[in-house]
């Protein structure tokens, strides 16, 4: 079975988690009190310990403990909320839903992007390229205003078939004083399951893994 594509960005890091800091202040703490009963135990009677000082430390060790038990409450309030979005989400299911991106996985079977220009244009053409931005295939697109549809079946310029993979859609299309028109791009794509695993729902199709958020519609059960 050929690996999922993800078009998921990439959720960004916040450091260690609750659980993590929470052994790492327990760490801490232990060895804070062994350094600070040694000081009281070898302390100059005549200059003995500032117990102002020492109470701040204690009261900063405090507050690091009590937002790192409010990091773990919302830990597991995120939990939840991913598990109630996939019960919510498991509804579409069958759906085919309009993506806002112009990556797609190509398995064998075709992908069915769509673009709209807002404008006519004086010259428009589509090109497929790999994840390294190389075309692999370009053809002329259409140049009246709307949204087109374009089925690529994963042939490549000269005939042969790309492999397995991701692949990416870019229409240049520019108007009469050749002014460049901004093209909108989307994929038409089939959901088959519901991924939790990211740092955000997310919906797994025929041509990838997308974010819920990038879902602009759905077309259809």
């Amino acid at each position: 079975m050929t690996d999922l594509v993800s078009f998921v960005p990439p959720a960004t890091s916040t450091g260690q988690s609750a659980a993590a800091s929470a052994s790492t202040l327990a760490d801490n703490f232990d060895t804070f009190l062994t350094i600070l009963t040694a000081q009281i135990q070898n302390q100059d009677p005549l200059e003995p310990l500032d117990s102002t000082q020492f109470t701040e430390q204690l009261v900063q060790f405090s507050g690091v403990e009590q937002q790192i038990r409010t990091n773990q409450s919302m830990e597991a309030l995120i939990a939840a909320t991913r598990a109630n979005a996939g019960a919510s989400l498991s509804g579409y299911l069958g759906s085919t839903a309009e993506v806002d991106a112009s990556g797609a996985a190509f398995n064998g079977e075709p992908i069915n992007w769509r673009f709209a220009l807002p404008r006519d244009a004086q010259s428009s053409r589509i090109t497929v390229t790999n994840a390294d931005g190389d075309v692999l295939y370009s053809q002329d697109a259409p140049k009246t205003a709307g949204a087109h549809d374009f089925v690529w079946n994963g042939q490549l310029t000269g005939g042969a078939t790309a492999p397995p993979g991701p692949y990416y859609l870019n229409v240049v299309a520019s108007d009469g004083e050749n002014e460049r028109i901004e093209v909108d791009h989307s994929v038409m794509a089939h959901i088959t399951g519901i991924d939790l695993t990211h740092g955000e729902p997310a919906l797994t199709t025929s041509n990838g893994v997308y974010a819920y958020s990038d879902i602009r519609r759905f077309v259809s059960n």
